[in-house]
C-alpha cells in the first residue's frame, strides 16, 4: 500500500470522530454521491471484496444505477451517503462476483467493458490483449495465469440479473486529442452498437479509458455525449452538487502490486478516500473536464 493510504488508516478513526461530532452538533453536513471504480478482483481477495462490501452496506446507502441517474440528472433528492458500484474492463472474476456476493445482497451494479476483449474466447488471447491494451507495456508473461475475460453469455447473465453494462470503447485506447474523429467514433460508437445488438439493449453508460485527463479530450467527449446519457472518468469527486452527467467523478478502489495483480484498499482507506480526503488533489482535472462539458 502507498503512503498516503497508509496515511489514510492512520486518520481515519480521527476524521470519522470529528464528523459525527459535526453531524450531532447540527453543523454542516455535505450529502455524498460517490462513485467506486473496481477492476478486477482477484480470487485471493473475494473474501476481503465481500467483508468490503457488506461494510460498505452498513455504513453508506449502496444505490441503483437507475436510482443514481435519477440523483445526478435532479429527478431524486440526494441525502445522506450514497455510493453507486462499478466494475471496469470485463474480467472474469466480476460474474463471479456477482453471482457469488452481489446477487445475494440485491445490490446492482455497472459493468464497464471493452467489447473486443468481451469477443475473445482462449485464454492466451485474453492475456495478449491485455497485456497490449488494458496493461500496455507489459509481457504476456507478467499477467497472472487467471486474468482473463467475460463472454456475452456472462454479460446476459449479468443483464438478466438486472445489473447495467456500460462501454468502456472498443479496444481500451486513450481517447486523446491525437485520434482522429475517425478513431474516436471506431472506439466510442462502433462498441456501443455491438454491446447493443449482441445484449439487445440500449447501452446509456460509457466509462472512458484509464480515466485521467490526459486520456481523454473535448473531441472524445463530444463523440460520447452523443452516443450515452451518462460520462464517467476516474477522476476523484462528490458528484451530489452541479455536476454534468458527461462529466461523473469516481473513485479508484484499488492498487496494483508488481505482478499486476489488483490489491484492493481496505475499508478505512476506501472511507477515507469516499469522505473526499483526496479531492483537492484533482480539483485540476474537474475544472477540464468541467470547462469541456461547457462547449457541448
Amino acid at each position: 500500500m502507498s503512503f498516503h493510504h497508509q496515511l489514510l488508516t492512520f486518520i481515519s478513526p480521527f476524521s470519522n470522530m470529528l464528523r459525527l461530532l459535526g453531524k450531532n452538533i447540527g453543523l454542516s453536513y455535505e450529502s455524498q454521491l460517490r462513485v467506486l471504480a473496481y477492476h478486477d478482483i482477484p480470487m485471493s481477495q473475494k473474501t476481503h471484496f465481500s467483508n468490503q462490501i457488506n461494510w460498505l452496506n452498513d455504513n453508506w446507502n449502496i444505490i441503483t444505477p437507475n436510482q443514481f441517474e435519477s440523483m445526478l440528472l435532479g429527478d431524486m433528492p440526494i441525502t445522506g451517503d450514497n455510493v453507486l458500484i462499478t466494475f471496469d474492463d470485463g474480467f472474469i472474476s466480476n460474474s463471479i462476483i456477482a453471482k457469488e456476493i452481489l446477487n445475494p445482497l440485491e445490490i446492482k451494479a455497472v459493468f464497464f467493458v471493452v467489447s473486443d476483449f468481451v469477443d475473445l474466447t482462449s485464454n492466451s488471447n485474453s492475456r495478449k490483449f491485455i497485456a497490449k491494451n488494458i496493461m500496455p507495456g507489459q509481457n504476456i508473461e507478467d499477467i497472472p495465469e487467471d486474468l482473463t475475460n467475460m463472454g456475452w453469455k456472462d454479460l446476459k447473465e449479468l443483464v438478466k440479473n438486472g445489473h447495467t453494462i456500460g462501454c468502456h470503447t472498443k479496444t481500451h485506447e486513450r481517447l486523446t486529442s491525437d485520434l482522429s474523429e475517425l478513431d474516436l467514433a471506431r472506439e466510442i460508437e462502433s462498441s456501443a452498437m455491438k454491446i447493443n445488438k449482441k445484449l439487445g439493449i440500449k447501452v446509456n453508460h460509457f466509462a472512458y479509458t484509464f480515466g485521467d485527463i490526459d486520456s481523454f479530450s473535448q473531441e472524445a467527449l463530444n463523440i460520447a455525449s452523443k452516443n450515452f446519457n451518462f460520462v464517467y472518468s476516474c477522476i476523484r469527486g462528490n458528484n451530489a452538487v452541479n455536476v454534468s452527467q458527461f462529466a461523473i467523478r469516481r473513485e479508484s478502489s484499488a492498487t496494483k502490486n508488481t505482478s499486476n495483480e489488483y490489491r484492493l484498499l481496505n475499508n478505512r482507506a476506501i472511507d477515507m478516500i469516499l469522505r473526499g480526503v483526496f479531492d483537492s488533489k484533482y480539483s485540476k482535472a474537474r475544472k477540464i473536464i468541467d470547462s469541456w462539458c461547457k462547449q457541448l
